[in-house]
């Protein structure tokens, strides 16, 4: 009998090996729940999609940040009401081709870095 209780503890029989056989079975290495972070790449072309489809000589650049999900438009403009308006359309304009993937906010900023114009998935751009 000594020697059947040997071979099954050496086999891994009997549970997690402290006795009490009751705890589940560690999830499987590299198991995840969470999706996975997009590449830098995805986002690079995403900004360069935006920017391509902007063609204003008022964008300074273009760039997606936070987990890929937001569109930064960087611009020439003032922080006047004339710009506010220009930088309405650009946004408006920036969300005919932004909203993929992840994508869900875009910001216009002034050359003072003051947002401007920002819009959300759905939804019109606001001053």
């Amino acid at each position: 009998m000594t020697m059947l209780g040997g071979v099954l503890l050496l086999s891994g029989c009997g549970g997690d090996g402290d006795g009490d056989g009751d705890n589940p079975a560690p999830p499987p290495v590299g198991a995840t729940t969470q999706a996975p972070e997009p590449s830098g790449a995805t986002c690079d072309q995403a900004a360069d999609t935006v920017k391509n489809h902007l063609n204003s000589p008022d964008v300074t650049s273009v760039t997606v940040v936070g987990q890929c999900t937001l569109v930064v438009v960087e611009t020439t403009l003032g922080d006047d009401d004339t710009a506010v308006a220009a930088a309405r359309q650009l946004c408006e304009r920036a969300g005919e081709v932004a909203y993929t993937g992840d994508i869900n906010g875009i910001s216009v900023k002034s050359r003072s870095d003051a947002e401007l114009s920002n819009g959300i998935t759905g939804m019109k751009c606001l001053p």
